[in-house]
Protein backbone atom coordinates (compact mmCIF):
# COMPACT_ATOMS: atom_id res chain seq x y z
CA UNK A 1 0.00 0.00 0.00
CA UNK A 2 1.21 3.47 -0.72
CA UNK A 3 1.67 5.71 2.23
CA UNK A 4 3.89 8.45 3.54
CA UNK A 5 5.37 9.59 6.79
CA UNK A 6 3.76 12.86 7.82
CA UNK A 7 6.79 15.16 7.38
CA UNK A 8 8.60 13.37 4.68
CA UNK A 9 9.85 15.74 1.80
CA UNK A 10 8.86 12.86 -0.70
CA UNK A 11 6.12 10.20 -0.45
CA UNK A 12 7.13 6.64 0.47
CA UNK A 13 5.41 3.30 0.31
CA UNK A 14 4.94 1.66 3.67
CA UNK A 15 4.00 -1.84 4.72
CA UNK A 16 1.87 -2.25 7.81
CA UNK A 17 2.78 -5.26 9.94
CA UNK A 18 0.41 -6.89 12.34
CA UNK A 19 1.47 -9.22 15.10
CA UNK A 20 -1.43 -11.31 16.43
CA UNK A 21 0.35 -11.52 19.78
CA UNK A 22 0.57 -7.76 20.23
CA UNK A 23 -1.74 -6.72 23.06
CA UNK A 24 -2.11 -3.20 21.63
CA UNK A 25 -3.51 -4.57 18.40
CA UNK A 26 -5.98 -6.84 20.20
CA UNK A 27 -7.14 -3.94 22.33
CA UNK A 28 -7.57 -1.78 19.24
CA UNK A 29 -9.64 -4.48 17.58
CA UNK A 30 -11.88 -4.72 20.63
CA UNK A 31 -12.37 -0.97 20.67
CA UNK A 32 -13.12 -0.93 16.96
CA UNK A 33 -16.12 -3.26 17.47
CA UNK A 34 -17.79 -0.73 19.77
CA UNK A 35 -17.02 2.34 17.67
CA UNK A 36 -19.81 3.73 15.52
CA UNK A 37 -17.93 4.94 12.44
CA UNK A 38 -19.35 7.66 10.18
CA UNK A 39 -21.21 6.63 7.04
CA UNK A 40 -22.99 8.06 4.03
CA UNK A 41 -22.61 11.71 3.07
CA UNK A 42 -20.88 12.61 6.31
CA UNK A 43 -18.13 10.05 5.64
CA UNK A 44 -17.64 11.08 2.02
CA UNK A 45 -17.41 14.75 2.87
CA UNK A 46 -14.73 13.96 5.48
CA UNK A 47 -12.84 11.92 2.89
CA UNK A 48 -12.97 14.77 0.37
CA UNK A 49 -11.56 17.12 3.00
CA UNK A 50 -8.68 14.67 3.54
CA UNK A 51 -8.07 14.42 -0.20
CA UNK A 52 -8.04 18.21 -0.56
CA UNK A 53 -5.62 18.49 2.36
CA UNK A 54 -3.17 16.08 0.74
CA UNK A 55 -3.61 17.90 -2.57
CA UNK A 56 -2.64 21.16 -0.85
CA UNK A 57 0.42 19.62 0.80
CA UNK A 58 1.57 17.86 -2.37
CA UNK A 59 1.32 20.99 -4.49
CA UNK A 60 3.12 23.12 -1.93
CA UNK A 61 6.00 20.66 -1.52
CA UNK A 62 7.28 20.87 -5.10
CA UNK A 63 5.75 23.94 -6.76
CA UNK A 64 8.27 26.31 -5.18
CA UNK A 65 11.18 24.79 -7.15
CA UNK A 66 9.79 25.99 -10.47
CA UNK A 67 9.12 29.44 -8.95
CA UNK A 68 12.73 30.04 -7.84
CA UNK A 69 13.99 31.84 -10.98
CA UNK A 70 10.88 34.06 -11.02
CA UNK A 71 11.31 34.80 -7.32
CA UNK A 72 14.92 35.89 -7.83
CA UNK A 73 13.76 38.24 -10.57
CA UNK A 74 10.92 39.63 -8.47
CA UNK A 75 13.03 40.26 -5.39
CA UNK A 76 16.32 41.00 -7.21
CA UNK A 77 18.43 38.61 -5.18
CA UNK A 78 19.72 35.05 -5.23
CA UNK A 79 21.04 35.20 -1.69
CA UNK A 80 17.72 34.04 -0.18
CA UNK A 81 16.89 31.28 -2.66
CA UNK A 82 17.88 28.50 -0.26
CA UNK A 83 15.37 29.77 2.30
CA UNK A 84 12.37 29.56 -0.04
CA UNK A 85 12.30 25.81 0.49
CA UNK A 86 14.39 25.46 3.65
CA UNK A 87 12.05 27.63 5.78
CA UNK A 88 9.11 25.40 4.89
CA UNK A 89 11.01 22.13 5.45
CA UNK A 90 12.64 23.37 8.65
CA UNK A 91 9.39 24.29 10.39
CA UNK A 92 7.49 21.27 9.05
CA UNK A 93 10.17 18.86 10.23
CA UNK A 94 10.94 20.56 13.54
CA UNK A 95 7.35 20.55 14.71
CA UNK A 96 6.21 17.09 13.52
CA UNK A 97 6.69 15.43 16.92
CA UNK A 98 5.19 18.40 18.74
CA UNK A 99 2.11 18.31 16.48
CA UNK A 100 1.69 14.60 17.20
CA UNK A 101 1.65 15.39 20.92
CA UNK A 102 -0.92 18.16 20.41
CA UNK A 103 -3.32 15.75 18.70
CA UNK A 104 -2.90 13.34 21.62
CA UNK A 105 -4.36 15.78 24.16
CA UNK A 106 -6.61 18.11 22.12
CA UNK A 107 -9.65 17.37 19.92
CA UNK A 108 -8.70 16.24 16.42
CA UNK A 109 -11.31 18.33 14.61
CA UNK A 110 -10.39 21.56 16.37
CA UNK A 111 -6.67 21.16 15.70
CA UNK A 112 -7.27 20.18 12.08
CA UNK A 113 -9.32 23.32 11.45
CA UNK A 114 -6.66 25.48 13.11
CA UNK A 115 -3.99 23.77 10.99
CA UNK A 116 -5.93 24.51 7.81
CA UNK A 117 -6.24 28.17 8.80
CA UNK A 118 -2.49 28.38 9.52
CA UNK A 119 -1.67 26.86 6.13
CA UNK A 120 -4.02 29.31 4.42
CA UNK A 121 -2.42 32.24 6.23
CA UNK A 122 1.02 31.13 5.03
CA UNK A 123 -0.23 30.82 1.45
CA UNK A 124 -1.80 34.27 1.61
CA UNK A 125 1.43 35.82 2.92
CA UNK A 126 3.38 34.19 0.06
CA UNK A 127 0.84 35.41 -2.50
CA UNK A 128 1.05 39.08 -1.52
CA UNK A 129 4.69 39.18 -0.31
CA UNK A 130 6.36 42.46 -1.33
CA UNK A 131 9.80 41.40 -0.10
CA UNK A 132 11.86 38.23 -0.07
CA UNK A 133 11.87 38.09 3.74
CA UNK A 134 8.07 38.28 3.82
CA UNK A 135 7.84 35.43 1.33
CA UNK A 136 10.16 33.34 3.51
CA UNK A 137 7.96 34.08 6.53
CA UNK A 138 4.93 32.88 4.56
CA UNK A 139 6.72 29.65 3.66
CA UNK A 140 7.53 29.04 7.33
CA UNK A 141 3.89 29.58 8.36
CA UNK A 142 2.69 27.25 5.59
CA UNK A 143 5.22 24.64 6.71
CA UNK A 144 3.76 24.65 10.22
CA UNK A 145 0.24 24.24 8.88
CA UNK A 146 1.34 21.50 6.48
CA UNK A 147 2.99 19.50 9.23
CA UNK A 148 -0.12 19.51 11.41
CA UNK A 149 -2.44 18.87 8.44
CA UNK A 150 -0.69 15.62 7.54
CA UNK A 151 -0.85 14.32 11.10
CA UNK A 152 -4.54 15.30 11.20
CA UNK A 153 -5.37 13.50 7.97
CA UNK A 154 -3.92 10.25 9.31
CA UNK A 155 -5.97 10.58 12.50
CA UNK A 156 -9.20 11.44 10.67
CA UNK A 157 -8.80 8.36 8.48
CA UNK A 158 -8.03 6.22 11.52
CA UNK A 159 -11.13 7.50 13.30
CA UNK A 160 -13.36 7.15 10.21
CA UNK A 161 -12.75 3.51 9.30
CA UNK A 162 -12.34 0.17 11.07
CA UNK A 163 -8.81 -1.20 11.00
CA UNK A 164 -9.32 -3.46 7.98
CA UNK A 165 -10.35 -0.56 5.73
CA UNK A 166 -7.79 2.05 6.81
CA UNK A 167 -4.87 0.96 4.57
CA UNK A 168 -6.89 1.34 1.35
CA UNK A 169 -8.09 4.83 2.12
CA UNK A 170 -4.72 5.93 3.47
CA UNK A 171 -3.17 4.73 0.20
CA UNK A 172 -5.67 6.71 -1.83
CA UNK A 173 -4.98 9.93 0.07
CA UNK A 174 -1.22 9.62 -0.27
CA UNK A 175 -1.58 8.68 -3.94
CA UNK A 176 -3.33 12.05 -4.35
CA UNK A 177 -0.39 13.74 -2.62
CA UNK A 178 2.07 11.99 -4.93
CA UNK A 179 0.07 12.97 -8.00
CA UNK A 180 -0.01 16.58 -6.79
CA UNK A 181 3.76 16.55 -6.35
CA UNK A 182 4.21 15.33 -9.92
CA UNK A 183 1.76 17.85 -11.38
CA UNK A 184 2.87 20.84 -9.29
CA UNK A 185 5.84 21.83 -11.50
CA UNK A 186 3.60 21.64 -14.58
CA UNK A 187 0.80 23.63 -12.99
CA UNK A 188 3.27 26.13 -11.57
CA UNK A 189 4.99 26.61 -14.91
CA UNK A 190 1.68 27.27 -16.68
CA UNK A 191 0.59 29.77 -14.02
CA UNK A 192 3.92 31.61 -14.13
CA UNK A 193 3.94 31.87 -17.93
CA UNK A 194 0.27 32.90 -18.19
CA UNK A 195 0.01 35.17 -15.13
CA UNK A 196 2.46 35.31 -12.26
CA UNK A 197 4.32 33.17 -9.75
CA UNK A 198 1.95 34.55 -7.13
CA UNK A 199 -0.84 32.36 -8.54
CA UNK A 200 1.19 29.29 -7.55
CA UNK A 201 0.36 30.06 -3.92
CA UNK A 202 -2.99 31.77 -4.41
CA UNK A 203 -4.50 28.52 -5.73
CA UNK A 204 -4.18 27.12 -2.21
CA UNK A 205 -6.70 29.62 -0.88
CA UNK A 206 -9.95 28.29 -2.43
CA UNK A 207 -8.84 24.69 -1.88
CA UNK A 208 -8.17 25.44 1.76
CA UNK A 209 -11.54 27.12 2.25
CA UNK A 210 -13.31 24.04 0.85
CA UNK A 211 -11.25 21.78 3.13
CA UNK A 212 -12.11 23.89 6.17
CA UNK A 213 -15.85 23.94 5.46
CA UNK A 214 -16.09 20.22 4.70
CA UNK A 215 -14.29 19.32 7.91
CA UNK A 216 -16.29 21.79 9.99
CA UNK A 217 -19.69 20.50 8.85
CA UNK A 218 -18.97 16.82 8.14
CA UNK A 219 -16.40 15.40 10.56
CA UNK A 220 -17.60 14.38 14.00
CA UNK A 221 -14.99 12.32 15.81
CA UNK A 222 -16.48 8.97 16.90
CA UNK A 223 -13.45 8.10 19.04
CA UNK A 224 -13.49 9.33 22.61
CA UNK A 225 -10.05 10.40 23.82
CA UNK A 226 -10.06 10.75 27.63
CA UNK A 227 -6.89 12.86 27.52
CA UNK A 228 -8.74 15.80 25.97
CA UNK A 229 -10.45 16.29 29.35
CA UNK A 230 -7.15 16.75 31.17
CA UNK A 231 -6.44 20.10 32.75
CA UNK A 232 -4.38 22.59 30.79
CA UNK A 233 -1.52 22.11 33.25
CA UNK A 234 -1.50 18.34 32.67
CA UNK A 235 -1.69 18.81 28.90
CA UNK A 236 1.27 21.17 28.92
CA UNK A 237 3.33 18.65 30.84
CA UNK A 238 2.81 16.12 28.05
CA UNK A 239 3.79 18.49 25.25
CA UNK A 240 7.49 18.85 26.14
CA UNK A 241 7.34 22.58 25.46
CA UNK A 242 10.74 23.13 27.01
CA UNK A 243 12.37 20.62 24.67
CA UNK A 244 10.72 22.20 21.62
CA UNK A 245 11.74 25.66 22.86
CA UNK A 246 15.41 24.66 22.60
CA UNK A 247 15.26 22.32 19.61
CA UNK A 248 13.70 24.62 17.02
CA UNK A 249 15.98 27.67 17.65
CA UNK A 250 19.03 25.44 17.60
CA UNK A 251 18.24 24.22 14.07
CA UNK A 252 17.32 27.74 12.93
CA UNK A 253 20.72 29.02 14.10
CA UNK A 254 22.45 26.19 12.25
CA UNK A 255 20.62 26.97 9.01
CA UNK A 256 21.27 30.71 9.23
CA UNK A 257 24.96 30.03 9.84
CA UNK A 258 25.09 27.80 6.76
CA UNK A 259 23.17 30.35 4.70
CA UNK A 260 25.37 33.31 5.68
CA UNK A 261 28.73 31.56 6.03
CA UNK A 262 31.07 32.43 3.17
CA UNK A 263 28.43 34.69 1.53
CA UNK A 264 27.25 37.47 3.80
CA UNK A 265 29.88 36.86 6.48
CA UNK A 266 33.13 34.94 6.58
CA UNK A 267 33.11 31.56 8.29
CA UNK A 268 35.38 32.96 10.99
CA UNK A 269 33.25 36.05 11.60
CA UNK A 270 31.77 36.64 15.08
CA UNK A 271 28.24 36.41 13.67
CA UNK A 272 28.65 32.93 12.15
CA UNK A 273 30.64 31.61 15.11
CA UNK A 274 27.99 32.92 17.53
CA UNK A 275 25.23 31.20 15.58
CA UNK A 276 27.10 27.89 15.64
CA UNK A 277 27.80 28.21 19.36
CA UNK A 278 24.11 28.90 20.07
CA UNK A 279 23.19 25.90 17.93
CA UNK A 280 25.51 23.60 19.88
CA UNK A 281 24.40 25.00 23.25
CA UNK A 282 20.66 24.74 22.57
CA UNK A 283 20.99 21.27 21.04
CA UNK A 284 22.92 20.12 24.12
CA UNK A 285 20.22 21.51 26.42
CA UNK A 286 17.57 19.75 24.33
CA UNK A 287 19.47 16.47 24.69
CA UNK A 288 19.69 16.92 28.47
CA UNK A 289 15.95 17.57 28.68
CA UNK A 290 15.23 14.45 26.63
CA UNK A 291 17.51 12.37 28.87
CA UNK A 292 15.82 13.54 32.06
CA UNK A 293 12.33 12.94 30.75
CA UNK A 294 13.24 9.39 29.70
CA UNK A 295 10.21 7.60 28.20
CA UNK A 296 8.12 10.80 28.30
CA UNK A 297 10.59 12.69 26.12
CA UNK A 298 9.79 13.89 22.63
CA UNK A 299 12.58 11.62 21.40
CA UNK A 300 12.75 8.67 23.83
CA UNK A 301 16.24 7.25 24.28
CA UNK A 302 15.05 3.66 23.87
CA UNK A 303 14.02 4.45 20.29
CA UNK A 304 17.01 6.62 19.40
CA UNK A 305 19.34 3.83 20.50
CA UNK A 306 17.72 1.39 18.08
CA UNK A 307 20.19 0.68 15.27
CA UNK A 308 17.68 0.44 12.44
CA UNK A 309 16.04 3.73 13.43
CA UNK A 310 19.37 5.55 13.34
CA UNK A 311 20.40 3.87 10.09
CA UNK A 312 17.07 4.72 8.47
CA UNK A 313 17.23 8.32 9.69
CA UNK A 314 20.70 8.76 8.19
CA UNK A 315 19.63 7.14 4.92
CA UNK A 316 16.51 9.34 4.75
CA UNK A 317 18.48 12.49 5.46
CA UNK A 318 20.80 11.76 2.55
CA UNK A 319 18.25 10.74 -0.07
CA UNK A 320 15.97 13.68 0.74
CA UNK A 321 18.98 15.96 0.32
CA UNK A 322 19.68 14.37 -3.08
CA UNK A 323 16.15 15.02 -4.31
CA UNK A 324 15.81 18.53 -2.89
CA UNK A 325 19.10 19.84 -4.30
CA UNK A 326 18.60 18.16 -7.69
CA UNK A 327 15.07 19.51 -8.13
CA UNK A 328 16.22 23.03 -7.23
CA UNK A 329 19.21 23.27 -9.51
CA UNK A 330 17.85 21.33 -12.47
CA UNK A 331 15.04 23.91 -12.55
CA UNK A 332 17.68 26.68 -12.52
CA UNK A 333 19.59 24.86 -15.30
CA UNK A 334 16.52 24.62 -17.54
CA UNK A 335 15.27 28.18 -17.02
CA UNK A 336 18.49 30.12 -16.51
CA UNK A 337 20.97 28.32 -18.76
CA UNK A 338 18.75 26.73 -21.40
CA UNK A 339 16.30 29.66 -21.43
CA UNK A 340 13.18 27.50 -21.19
CA UNK A 341 9.89 28.80 -19.87
CA UNK A 342 8.76 27.89 -16.38
CA UNK A 343 6.06 25.60 -17.82
CA UNK A 344 8.54 23.69 -19.95
CA UNK A 345 10.99 23.48 -17.07
CA UNK A 346 8.28 21.99 -14.87
CA UNK A 347 7.35 19.44 -17.51
CA UNK A 348 10.97 18.38 -17.99
CA UNK A 349 11.24 17.62 -14.27
CA UNK A 350 8.45 15.02 -14.40
CA UNK A 351 10.72 12.03 -15.29
CA UNK A 352 12.42 12.37 -11.91
CA UNK A 353 9.13 12.00 -10.03
CA UNK A 354 7.73 9.32 -12.34
CA UNK A 355 10.90 7.24 -11.99
CA UNK A 356 10.74 7.60 -8.24
CA UNK A 357 7.07 6.55 -8.10
CA UNK A 358 7.59 3.51 -10.33
CA UNK A 359 10.65 2.32 -8.41
CA UNK A 360 8.96 2.89 -5.06
CA UNK A 361 6.02 0.74 -6.14
CA UNK A 362 8.37 -1.96 -7.43
CA UNK A 363 10.29 -1.93 -4.16
CA UNK A 364 7.04 -2.46 -2.26
CA UNK A 365 6.29 -5.54 -4.37
CA UNK A 366 9.86 -6.77 -3.84
CA UNK A 367 9.71 -6.39 -0.07
CA UNK A 368 6.28 -8.01 0.15
CA UNK A 369 7.49 -10.98 -1.93
CA UNK A 370 11.02 -11.49 -0.61
CA UNK A 371 10.57 -10.14 2.90
CA UNK A 372 13.83 -8.16 3.06
CA UNK A 373 14.10 -4.42 2.49
CA UNK A 374 17.80 -3.70 3.12
CA UNK A 375 18.97 -4.93 -0.35
CA UNK A 376 16.99 -2.06 -1.86
CA UNK A 377 18.95 0.40 0.25
CA UNK A 378 22.17 -0.97 -1.21
CA UNK A 379 20.67 -0.55 -4.69
CA UNK A 380 20.10 3.14 -3.96
CA UNK A 381 23.59 3.50 -2.49
CA UNK A 382 25.11 2.08 -5.68
CA UNK A 383 22.90 3.68 -8.33
CA UNK A 384 22.19 7.15 -6.88
CA UNK A 385 25.81 8.40 -7.02
CA UNK A 386 26.06 7.19 -10.62
CA UNK A 387 22.82 8.91 -11.64
CA UNK A 388 23.72 12.13 -9.82
CA UNK A 389 27.19 12.02 -11.33
CA UNK A 390 25.75 11.87 -14.84
CA UNK A 391 23.79 15.06 -14.15
CA UNK A 392 27.02 16.91 -13.35
CA UNK A 393 28.20 16.39 -16.94
CA UNK A 394 25.52 18.52 -18.62
CA UNK A 395 26.94 21.20 -20.95
CA UNK A 396 24.98 24.27 -21.98
CA UNK A 397 23.52 22.57 -25.06
CA UNK A 398 23.15 18.95 -23.95
CA UNK A 399 20.72 16.65 -25.81
CA UNK A 400 17.34 16.97 -24.10
CA UNK A 401 16.50 13.26 -24.30
CA UNK A 402 19.72 12.43 -22.46
CA UNK A 403 18.88 14.87 -19.64
CA UNK A 404 15.43 13.35 -19.22
CA UNK A 405 16.93 9.86 -19.15
CA UNK A 406 19.39 10.92 -16.45
CA UNK A 407 16.56 12.40 -14.36
CA UNK A 408 14.46 9.27 -14.75
CA UNK A 409 17.45 7.15 -13.77
CA UNK A 410 17.97 9.22 -10.62
CA UNK A 411 14.28 8.88 -9.74
CA UNK A 412 14.52 5.10 -10.05
CA UNK A 413 17.77 4.98 -8.08
CA UNK A 414 16.32 6.91 -5.12
CA UNK A 415 12.87 5.35 -5.34
CA UNK A 416 14.19 1.82 -4.86
CA UNK A 417 15.35 2.47 -1.31
CA UNK A 418 13.22 5.38 -0.13
CA UNK A 419 10.57 3.30 1.64
CA UNK A 420 13.06 1.04 3.46
CA UNK A 421 13.62 3.28 6.54
CA UNK A 422 9.88 3.35 7.27
CA UNK A 423 9.46 -0.41 6.69
CA UNK A 424 12.43 -0.99 8.98
CA UNK A 425 10.83 1.06 11.77
CA UNK A 426 7.59 -0.90 11.42
CA UNK A 427 9.52 -4.17 11.53
CA UNK A 428 11.90 -3.71 14.46
CA UNK A 429 9.94 -1.51 16.90
CA UNK A 430 7.09 -2.53 19.19
CA UNK A 431 3.74 -1.38 17.89
CA UNK A 432 3.46 1.35 20.55
CA UNK A 433 6.72 2.95 19.31
CA UNK A 434 6.12 2.75 15.56
CA UNK A 435 4.50 6.19 15.28
CA UNK A 436 7.42 7.85 17.07
CA UNK A 437 9.92 5.92 14.95
CA UNK A 438 8.23 7.03 11.74
CA UNK A 439 8.21 10.62 13.01
CA UNK A 440 11.96 10.40 13.61
CA UNK A 441 12.57 9.22 10.03
CA UNK A 442 10.29 11.99 8.78
CA UNK A 443 12.13 14.56 10.89
CA UNK A 444 15.47 13.36 9.53
CA UNK A 445 14.23 13.52 5.95
CA UNK A 446 12.81 17.01 6.29
CA UNK A 447 15.93 18.27 7.99
CA UNK A 448 18.02 16.72 5.24
CA UNK A 449 16.11 18.72 2.65
CA UNK A 450 16.37 21.95 4.65
CA UNK A 451 20.04 21.62 5.60
CA UNK A 452 21.32 20.63 2.19
CA UNK A 453 19.23 23.22 0.35
CA UNK A 454 20.86 25.86 2.55
CA UNK A 455 24.31 24.36 2.08
CA UNK A 456 23.84 24.09 -1.69
CA UNK A 457 22.72 27.73 -1.88
CA UNK A 458 25.96 28.80 -0.22
CA UNK A 459 27.99 26.64 -2.59
CA UNK A 460 26.11 27.84 -5.67
CA UNK A 461 26.40 31.53 -4.89
CA UNK A 462 30.12 31.19 -4.22
CA UNK A 463 30.78 29.23 -7.41
CA UNK A 464 28.51 31.43 -9.55
CA UNK A 465 30.54 34.54 -8.88
CA UNK A 466 33.86 32.72 -9.28
CA UNK A 467 32.96 30.89 -12.50
CA UNK A 468 31.35 33.87 -14.25
CA UNK A 469 34.40 35.95 -13.37
CA UNK A 470 36.65 33.23 -14.84
CA UNK A 471 34.74 32.56 -18.06
CA UNK A 472 33.66 36.16 -18.71
CA UNK A 473 36.28 38.49 -17.19
CA UNK A 474 35.05 42.02 -16.71
CA UNK A 475 31.41 41.02 -16.20
CA UNK A 476 29.67 42.93 -13.45
CA UNK A 477 29.22 39.85 -11.27
CA UNK A 478 27.37 41.74 -8.53
CA UNK A 479 24.74 42.97 -10.97
CA UNK A 480 24.42 39.45 -12.38
CA UNK A 481 23.92 37.88 -8.97
CA UNK A 482 21.43 40.51 -7.80
CA UNK A 483 19.47 40.70 -11.04
CA UNK A 484 17.77 37.29 -11.06
CA UNK A 485 18.62 33.97 -12.66
CA UNK A 486 16.30 33.38 -15.62
CA UNK A 487 16.55 36.82 -17.31
CA UNK A 488 20.29 36.64 -17.82
CA UNK A 489 19.87 37.02 -21.59
CA UNK A 490 18.12 40.34 -21.08
CA UNK A 491 20.90 42.14 -19.22
CA UNK A 492 24.01 40.40 -20.55
CA UNK A 493 25.11 41.56 -23.99
CA UNK A 494 25.22 39.14 -26.92
CA UNK A 495 29.01 39.22 -27.24
CA UNK A 496 29.46 38.14 -23.64
CA UNK A 497 26.38 35.94 -23.19
CA UNK A 498 27.89 32.59 -24.20
CA UNK A 499 30.84 33.03 -21.89
CA UNK A 500 28.56 33.98 -19.00
CA UNK A 501 26.36 30.94 -19.65
CA UNK A 502 29.42 28.70 -19.55
CA UNK A 503 30.30 30.04 -16.12
CA UNK A 504 26.66 29.78 -15.03
CA UNK A 505 26.55 26.15 -16.19
CA UNK A 506 29.79 25.35 -14.41
CA UNK A 507 28.41 26.73 -11.12
CA UNK A 508 25.25 24.63 -11.38
CA UNK A 509 27.23 21.48 -12.21
CA UNK A 510 29.57 22.02 -9.26
CA UNK A 511 26.56 22.44 -6.98
CA UNK A 512 25.21 19.12 -8.26
CA UNK A 513 28.32 17.40 -6.90
CA UNK A 514 26.55 17.59 -3.53
CA UNK A 515 23.92 14.95 -4.48
CA UNK A 516 26.78 12.72 -5.71
CA UNK A 517 28.40 12.89 -2.27
CA UNK A 518 25.07 12.35 -0.52
CA UNK A 519 24.42 9.28 -2.65
CA UNK A 520 27.71 7.82 -1.48
CA UNK A 521 26.92 8.64 2.14
CA UNK A 522 23.68 6.62 2.01
CA UNK A 523 25.96 3.56 2.08
CA UNK A 524 26.58 4.16 5.80
CA UNK A 525 22.86 3.75 6.47
CA UNK A 526 22.65 0.68 4.24
CA UNK A 527 25.53 -1.02 6.04
CA UNK A 528 24.18 -0.18 9.50
CA UNK A 529 20.63 -1.38 8.82
CA UNK A 530 19.69 -4.62 10.58
CA UNK A 531 19.03 -7.64 8.35
CA UNK A 532 15.41 -8.16 9.34
CA UNK A 533 12.52 -9.59 7.33
CA UNK A 534 8.93 -8.37 7.36
CA UNK A 535 7.86 -12.02 7.21
CA UNK A 536 9.48 -12.89 10.53
CA UNK A 537 8.50 -11.76 14.00
CA UNK A 538 10.84 -9.28 15.66
CA UNK A 539 12.88 -10.84 18.44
Amino acid sequence: MASSSPSSTHPTDTLQLEDPNDNNINLDAENADSTVYPAGLQLWMSLVSCVFSMLLVGLDLTIVAVCVPSLTNEFHTVQDLGWYSAAYMLISSSFILFCSRLYAVFPVKRLFLISTAIFELGSLVCTVAPLSIVFILGRAIAGLGSCSLQVGVLLILTHSFPKAKRPMWTSICFAIQTLAMVLAPLVGGVLIDAWSWRLCFAINLPLGVVTFLLTFFAFHDPVVNPDVTLSIADKLKRLDLLGTLFFVPSIVCLLIAMQWGGIKYGWGSPVVISLLVIFALFLTLFAVIQYRQNDHATLPARILRQRSVLAGAWFGTCYNGILAVTEYYISIYFQGIRGYSAAKSGALGVPLMVGMMAASFASGVFTTTIGYYYPLMFATSILAPIASGLLTTLPVEENLAKILAYLGFLGVAVGLGMQSPVVAVQTVLPMKDVATGISITGLAGGMGSALFISASATLFQTRLQAEVAQYAPGTNVTAFVDGGLDHVREYIGGNRLQSVLLGYDKAVMQTLYMPVALGGLTLLGSLAMERKSVKKKAA
